[in-house]
């Protein structure tokens, strides 16, 4: 049934949906509203967070400085005097900082751009992992909190103090399933396509940049 509103959705905008798995905002919704009914609110300290997910993951978080913004979605940061490349779990972001310039983008570098007006050098932020802890090249896979949740699987709390969750809110990136670490798929989707509609960041004026990712 979400399939077909989003399909009828997005024929009455004149915009085709982005391959993948179709989601819609009633995603969001009812995520929230699960979120709400919860018994007990999942928050900093809990052992899993589950509800809205794809499946459970762990709250723990480890605290971080950030030293460098490296493009939209990696990060340099510093944990006990050791620096490590940090990849955002779940989303990706046009090129910015590629060792072969052609691959680099005009949007790339917005987006690299908006990420360090959300988040500074200096900052403390907060890692949390999915399943893997790092990827093939070795960087940390982690989604990070720019503040210390008060639940970990509110939309209202991705969109505003997880960097994955508001760089897809703010349009300036994809949703990525990065199997097995796509504990927030679900959510990241919707996030992704409520952007597009909007037409909010790198989707403004119903630009298409997917080519470039």
């Amino acid at each position: 049934m979400v399939l077909v509103v989003g399909v009828v959705l997005s024929f009455a905008s004149g915009k085709a949906f982005i391959p993948s798995e179709v989601l819609t905002d009633q995603v969001l919704s009812a995520n929230h509203l699960a979120n709400q009914r919860a018994v007990a609110a999942l928050a900093p300290g809990d052992q899993v967070a589950s509800v809205g997910l794809r499946h459970t993951v762990s709250t723990k978080l480890e605290e971080a400085q950030v030293i460098e913004i490296v493009d939209g979605d990696t990060l340099w940061v510093d944990i006990g005097d050791t620096a490590y490349m940090v990849r955002l779990t779940g989303i990706n972001t046009p090129e910015a900082a590629n060792d072969d310039p052609k691959k680099n983008t005009p949007e790339g570098e917005r987006s690299a751009k908006h990420l360090a007006s959300i988040v500074h050098v200096g900052d403390l932020v907060y890692l949390q992992k999915d399943t893997s802890n790092a990827d093939k090249d070795g960087d940390l896979l982690r989604f990070v909190w720019s503040v210390k949740p008060n639940s970990f699987t509110d939309v209202n709390e991705i969109k505003a103090k997880m960097l994955n969750g508001r760089m897809l809110t703010d349009g300036y990136a994809m949703a990525h399933k990065f199997k097995p670490d796509d504990a927030y798929f679900n959510i990241f989707r919707a996030l992704q396509l409520d952007a597009y509609h909007s037409e909010r960041g790198l989707w403004a004026e119903g630009a298409d940049w997917s080519y470039s990712v």
